[in-house]
C-alpha cells in the first residue's frame, strides 16, 4: 500500500515545520554576509569576524542537550515555541545593538538567536518525521531539510538585495534590523 508522505490532518503542521528548516538555512546563509558588514561596519578584523562563526555554532553546541532534554519533558510544540521565542529575542536584541554598534553586543545577539534555531533543529527534525506513517519518515525528513539548503541558498542574496543593495554600511544596519526582527516574528505567530 502506498503512503502520502503526510498525512492530510497533519499537512499543516509539516508546512509550518518546513518553515523552520528554510528559517535556520536562510540565518546560515545571512551570516556570511553580515560577516563583511561587521568587518566594515565596526572596524574588526577577519579574525575577530570568526567570532561570529564561533557564536553561531557554539550556541548549537551549547544548547542541543538542554532543548533534547527540555522536548523529552514538554514535547514538540513546547520546543518549537521555545525556539521561535529565542530566535525572535535574538532577532530583537539586533535592534539596541545597532544603537550601541558594538561587536559584543552583536555577538551576544547573534548567539541569542542562533540558541534559538539549535532549539529548533532540535524539535523539529524528530517532528517532522512523526507526521505521518512511519513508512514515510525519511522522506519527510528529507524534504524539510531540503529547504535548509535553500535558504542558506536565498541568505547571501536577499542579505545582498534588502541590506546591502546601493547603501553605506550605516545605512544598511536598520535594515538588517527591521528585516531580522520581521523574518523572526511572523513564524513565531504562525504557532500562537
Amino acid at each position: 500500500m502506498k503512503h502520502a508522505i503526510t498525512d492530510p490532518r497533519y499537512r499543516t503542521g509539516f508546512i509550518l515545520v518546513t518553515t523552520l528548516f528554510f528559517m535556520w538555512g536562510l540565518s546560515y546563509g545571512l551570516l556570511d554576509v553580515l560577516n563583511k558588514h561587521f568587518q566594515d561596519a565596526l572596524h574588526i578584523s577577519k579574525a575577530q569576524s570568526g567570532l561570529l562563526q564561533a557564536a553561531y555554532f557554539g550556541a548549537y553546541f551549547i544548547i542541543a542537550l538542554p532543548a533534547g532534554m527540555f522536548i523529552s519533558k514538554k514535547g514538540y510544540k513546547a520546543g518549537i515555541i521555545t525556539g521561535l521565542s529565542l530566535y525572535a529575542i535574538g532577532a530583537l536584541l539586533f535592534v539596541p545593538a545597532s544603537s550601541a554598534m558594538t561587536f559584543p553586543f552583536f555577538l551576544f545577539a547573534l548567539f541569542v538567536l542562533a540558541c534559538g534555531l539549535g532549539f529548533l533543529e532540535t524539535a523539529a527534525n524528530p517532528y517532522a518525521s512523526a507526521l505521518g506513517a512511519p513508512e514515510t519518515a525519511e522522506t519527510r525528513l528529507n524534504l524539510s531539510q531540503s529547504f535548509n539548503g535553500f535558504g542558506q541558498f536565498c541568505g547571501p542574496l536577499i542579505g545582498g538585495l534588502f541590506f546591502f543593495e546601493g547603501t553605506s554600511t550605516e545605512q544598511a544596519a536598520p535594515r538588517m534590523v527591521q528585516l531580522l526582527s520581521l523574518m523572526s516574528l511572523l513564524p513565531l505567530l504562525s504557532y500562537y
